[in-house]
């Protein structure tokens, strides 16, 4: 007979990688920005620049380059970045969180790499065309400055991933992503709005079964609790103490 599975959430415990990676994902997400936030310089430059303030609805998708802009720039809200492969799939790139952009290589010349971005809720952008964005990197110090702290602050989330694609199975991937997702509230860690299983596999580079079977098995020994369309992980071994 095979050994009976633990019934409660104590049972779960998160391999230390997934704590050490997680523990990385919070301080990178964290942290204070270090120079000046881009939207608010763009405000004081939008009539020069020509740069347009877009609310885009959530789940709304935009292409870029999309004729009309290649540079997004998040105010307030959140994107998520995928890219098309050649076998027909998506690969999760990145999320863009406010202060930062995304379509900057666009704008410097670097297009092989079509990028299809999906407001993850209602997010509010600043809209640049390329000359805009090349005016303002040539323009405004302080402007190129932000830039280069906002591409540098994805690019440590990019690395991060990179190593948990190479050092961690599907589980560990799934554990560290739902960790990256929690917000923390009196009770607990919790998710509000859980990604459909699809939209978990392109973030953790796998198979919707995969994210469907390693969800129902976090269910079983109590480490997560439905509750409708929000997620609750439950057990020291989410807290922000247990890590």
């Amino acid at each position: 007979m095979g050994r009976r599975q633990p019934s409660n959430a104590l049972a779960f415990r998160a391999p230390p990688m997934v704590s050490v990676m997680i523990q990385s994902s919070r301080i990178a997400a964290a942290a204070p920005h270090r120079v000046s936030f881009i939207p608010d310089i763009l405000e004081s430059h939008a009539a020069e620049l020509g740069a347009r303030r877009r609310i885009l609805p959530k789940g709304q998708t935009v292409d870029l380059p999309d004729g009309e802009c290649c540079v997004l720039i998040v105010v307030a809200g959140m994107l998520s970045v995928v890219t098309p492969t050649i076998d027909g799939k998506e690969a999760f790139l990145s999320d863009v969180r406010p202060g930062e952009m995304v379509g900057e290589a666009f704008a410097l010349g670097n297009d092989s790499v079509p990028l299809a971005v999906t407001a993850v809720e209602q997010t509010e952008v600043w809209a640049l065309r390329k000359p805009a964005y090349l005016r303002a990197l040539s323009d405004v110090p302080e402007f190129t400055v932000a830039a280069m702290d906002a591409m540098c602050r994805r690019q440590c989330r990019t690395n991060l991933r990179m190593a948990e694609s190479v050092t961690m199975h599907v589980a560990d991937r799934l554990a560290a992503e739902l960790m990256r997702m929690a917000q923390s509230s009196d009770d607990g860690e919790h998710i509000e709005q859980l990604p459909t299983h699809r939209e978990l596999a392109v973030r953790i580079a796998s198979h919707r079964e995969a994210v469907t079977k390693e969800l129902s098995r976090l269910e079983r020994v109590g480490a997560i609790r439905r509750e409708g369309p929000r997620l609750a992980l439950v057990g020291p071994s989410w807290s922000r103490d247990g890590l």
